[in-house]
């Protein structure tokens, strides 16, 4: 049987990808104000959503014993192959329900799929049983993060530091929790402390320039930023968030090379377009619009829109001057 601390090491490396906090300080929702892109990823489209009825019908293969099940579940896991994983681990459980272990692996893989409610209904199982479970209190604070059930989400980390203190994840994702309840100052200390536990994790350098930039505390956030970017250059998050932050700087020429970093150039110039309309330069925005689809003609419909937006803005400014 794998030990509990292979396991724990195992599912880190996938839950620290499971939750990507999305704060854009300059984006809007109303029609009539542009969007900023954020950067595009690969794996984003859904692609490898398990589904549990799926799995379950898949099981027609040679029976193995149940560590040759587990450990090739957890090498599927680790490699994020989350259908083939489940398959393996729900074989497992067919014959042995009373596998919590398993259990709340299966949990996890749910979680890291986005099929939330049948997650949280397995992950709730593993702790009436095992209510000391840190790792299932853990991922289910994930699940009502990821619900947007903050106050449970919170409860659930803090339940978790206050027996391991030493738990940087839960540290971090306590502090994104308390960001995405608008409890700014109380997700800066505690992001903070996670850095302190962990600071090789660019996640929380992200988080705590997002913090800042909420704050418009603008030489702060790229402080943090910067910190992420020097331990991971190529990393889509940190540029793309380092990007918002020298914008509201109006470090604009700054901002497109990190834009440039998080995406593409025609994103670049959207994003940098959509501040200098928010800033009213409806003139230089129209031109960053154009120039992004000048690159990406065929299907970025999102800059054809912001560029009419400011077309209408700078004729009706003209008008007014008129």
């Amino acid at each position: 049987m794998v030990s509990l601390n292979f396991v724990r090491r195992v599912v880190s490396l996938a839950l620290a990808a499971a939750v990507v906090l999305a704060v854009s300080q300059c984006a809007r929702n109303s029609a009539g104000s542009p969007r900023v892109s954020a950067p595009e990823e690969p794996g984003q489209t859904g692609e490898s959503r398990v589904k549990f009825g799926r799995a379950r019908s898949s099981q027609q293969q040679p029976l193995l014993p149940p560590d040759r099940l587990e450990a090739l579940g957890d090498l599927s896991l680790k490699n994020r192959d989350y259908e083939t994983s489940l398959v393996h681990f729900l074989q497992i459980v067919k014959d042995q329900p009373d596998r919590f272990d398993i259990r709340y692996k299966i949990g996890v893989i749910f979680l890291l799929t986005n099929q939330l409610e049948v997650a949280r209904r397995e992950l709730a199982l593993v702790l009436v049983k095992h209510p000391e479970m840190l790792e299932a209190h853990e991922a289910m604070g994930l699940v009502h993060l990821k619900e947007k059930r903050l106050p449970q989400a919170i409860e659930e980390f803090q339940l978790v530091l206050a027996q391991d203190p030493r738990r940087a994840q839960a540290r971090h994702f306590l502090g994104v929790s308390f960001l995405e309840a608008g409890q700014t100052d109380q997700a800066i200390a505690e992001l903070r402390r996670a850095v302190e536990a962990n600071p090789r994790d660019v996640n929380t350098y992200v988080a705590l320039g997002q913090a800042n930039l909420k704050l418009k505390n603008y030489p702060q956030a790229l402080e943090w930023l910067k910190k992420g970017q020097a331990l991971d250059p190529g990393n889509l998050k940190v540029n793309y968030q380092l990007g918002m932050a020298l914008a509201a700087a109006k470090r604009y020429e700054e901002a497109l090379n990190a834009f440039k970093k998080a995406g593409d150039e025609a994103q670049a110039y959207n994003n940098i377009g959509v501040h200098y309309f928010m800033e009213g330069k409806y003139e230089e925005a129209a031109k960053c619009f154009q120039r992004a689809l000048e690159l990406r003609p065929t299907f970025y419909g999102e800059a054809k829109a912001n560029l009419q937006r400011a077309l209408e803005k700078l004729q009706q400014a003209r008008k007014n001057d008129g």
